[in-house]
């Protein structure tokens, strides 16, 4: 008996993108990422899981908290944040993320975004281009309806089973 190809699967997840909407949407909640994980590591596909973050260096809540994603089985992609003269913090991992997923997408079959940004939807749509099947995992209201429109299939992140759940103290 001949057994079907395992889909090859690549989850990209925008942490501090998420970090925003779900404090936004979900008073006093965080995201379970052993649940998302979960949701999507299933036995008809090979999947890997990469996520993006920036953080404070003097932070070591920030930094207990990466290691703690890698120990999981994500593959960290970080960088410190960027003070500037007048105080003001930059930070943005846009193009890290987008530069991760087009290396990688030559090898997978599907995408999965996990944002609501809308910064990824032409992203997406070169994607869908290239025969990939996208995924996008947005944060209810807040995810942009361009990046909806460009993928193949959207989940709503507080649809998937215990993924938001309440912190018991700040």
């Amino acid at each position: 008996m001949e057994h079907p190809p395992r889909v090859r699967r690549g989850v990209f997840v925008d942490v501090q993108n998420l970090f925003y909407c779900v404090r936004s949407v979900f008073a006093r909640s965080r995201l379970n990422y052993e649940a998302l994980k979960e949701f999507f590591a299933t036995p008809e596909a090979t999947t890997f899981f990469v996520a993006f973050s920036y953080y404070d260096p003097e932070a070591e809540r920030q930094r207990n908290f990466l290691s703690a994603l890698a120990l999981m089985g994500y593959r960290v992609i970080a960088k410190p944040i960027r003070r500037l003269a007048d105080g003001t913090i930059k930070a943005n991992m846009d193009i890290e993320m987008t530069l991760e997923i087009l290396t990688t997408a030559t090898y997978l079959d599907e995408v999965v975004l996990i944002t609501g940004d809308g910064d990824f939807a032409p992203l997406a749509s070169y994607l869908a281009r290239q025969g990939k099947r996208v995924i996008v995992v947005g944060p209810d209201q807040l995810t942009a309806t361009e990046l909806i429109y460009a993928c193949h299939e959207f989940h709503n992140l507080s649809h998937i089973p215990n993924v938001i759940e309440l912190e018991e103290a700040f």
